[in-house]
């Protein structure tokens, strides 16, 4: 095992292979590389090896006639298909690398897994904004040339340097950063591309959200917040104030109720009149007499102030 691992990695250092494969995907795609001298009526692969390099100093063996090895970091996330191809779900920058198929202990292809990836972070740059990184991740000792990333804007159009919206940092081997100095529309879309001799391999798109609407959103929130809730302590203010001067005005004109004070007489005089009916005699006007039955008697009262 050890001179075969070794013949392999004499291969990829020399590149002695005779079926020599690039292939390029995204992170999260589900990849499968075929063993290409392996025909249809292969059905138990149990004469195939997988080796999987991802440098010069390391080899894992990830398939051994024809079973998964389970010690593999990979394990969780291969499979062997038809004709024993290799299938990679999920993958990750993790996965970049070599991938080697010796078959009836004959070595038959080498599968270079090229995997690209694009995220954002808040810049460290003095001039703040946001930075793009499209990275490639490669097989170890393999190197990228300049300008072979590129970024696109929404019209397809190659960003440059003197742009008023962004500015590159250098590109550094595989990894490229775009940084974003300002954003002024809300949702767009950036593209990085991996180029040789003018034919895009791969690409990947990543659409910034710029947060500064959502900012202005909060600041109007709390502006018609602070508006609304001193409108209504005026309203308040007002409402109070108007019932405490009627209230007032109401006490100011109420009647004043007459009051005796107590321990004073009222002076009052009482004068009693008789009356009588005109059949009854008259009688002079200085004779007294007691009323009889049958005649009414009146008392008025005089109230001297």
């Amino acid at each position: 095992m050890l001179l075969l691992q070794l013949t392999l990695l004499f291969v990829l250092v020399l590149g002695g292979s005779s079926d020599y494969i690039n292939i390029y995907h995204r992170a999260g795609d589900e990849v499968i590389m075929s063993c290409n001298s392996v025909n249809s009526s292969e059905t138990s692969c149990s004469s195939i090896k997988w080796f999987y390099y991802r440098n010069r100093s390391t080899t894992d063996t990830i398939v051994s006639d024809g079973q998964i090895n389970e010690d593999s970091p990979q394990a969780d996330k291969l499979s062997l298909g038809r004709r024993c191809s290799l299938t990679i779900t999920n993958i990750s920058s993790e996965d970049a690398g070599v991938y080697s198929c010796y078959y009836r202990n004959t070595y038959d292809t080498n599968v270079y897994l090229n995997i690209l990836t694009l995220s954002a972070n808040q810049s460290t740059d003095p001039v703040g904004g946001v930075t793009l990184t499209c990275t490639l991740w490669v097989y170890r000792y393999i190197y990228c040339v300049k300008d072979s990333l590129r970024w696109l804007d929404e019209e397809r159009d190659e960003l440059k340097q003197d742009d008023d919206e962004v500015y590159y940092s250098r590109q550094k081997n595989c990894v490229s950063d775009l940084i974003i100095t300002h954003q002024i529309n809300h949702n767009r879309r950036y593209t990085c591309q991996f180029v040789i001799n003018n034919e895009v391999k791969i690409s990947a798109d990543y659409t910034l959200v710029s947060t500064a609407p959502n900012k202005i959103i909060f600041i109007i929130i709390i502006v018609a917040s602070v508006g609304l809730l001193t409108i209504l302590v005026i309203v308040g203010l007002t409402v109070f104030i108007k019932s405490r001067r009627k209230t007032g005005a109401a006490a100011e004109d109420a009647p004043k109720r007459a009051r005796v004070p107590d321990g004073e007489e009222s002076s009052v005089t009482y004068v009693t009149v008789s009356y009588r009916n005109r059949n009854q005699e008259a009688l002079p006007s200085s004779e007294v007499r007691e009323p009889e039955e049958g005649e009414e008697e009146v008392t008025y009262a005089t109230v001297k102030k």
